[in-house]
């Protein structure tokens, strides 16, 4: 008898992680102009909920698919993969640029802060992730990523 394995393919809303971006760099922004280390706070709890637990304890998860369905945005779907390796990168630098910021590191943890609202606004607006191309070109290139 042969076992047959099914793949699920988890898909995810494309216009919902492009709010969930704008999001994220609202609060960068509101981070970068008062230095209020509670917005970093806020986004390491929403990533880490997000990604680690469940998306149904995400704040900017669930607001941002409130905002999708109050707008009225056509689902568009795909793959969540790239998007889950991009969330780990983006969780691993903000939780760098808390660490720097503990450390007194404060210019070396905006520079962290810059590139990443940089990153989150042209995903926000371009429809552009980098780290979902880097997530691609390991693919392309048969470098298996998993996350633990």
């Amino acid at each position: 008898m042969t076992q047959i394995k099914l793949k699920t393919l988890n898909i995810i809303d494309e216009n919902q992680t492009r709010m969930h971006a704008g999001l994220v760099v609202l609060i960068l922004i509101a981070y970068m102009a008062s230095g209020n280390l509670s917005f970093i706070y806020m986004l390491i709890y929403d990533f880490f909920a997000r990604i680690y637990v469940t998306s149904l304890i995400s704040p900017l998860y669930l607001l941002s698919k409130g905002l999708v369905n109050l707008i009225g945005l056509k689902q568009r779907f795909s793959e969540e993969s790239a998007k889950e390796f991009a969330s780990h990168i983006g969780l691993m630098i903000i939780f760098v640029a808390l660490y720097a910021e503990l450390l007194n590191w404060t210019s070396f943890s905006y520079m962290l802060i810059t590139f990443f609202g940089v990153w989150k606004t042209f995903e926000a607006t371009k429809d552009i992730c980098f780290a979902c191309k880097l997530y691609e070109l390991l693919v392309r290139k048969n470098i298996r990523v998993e996350s633990l």
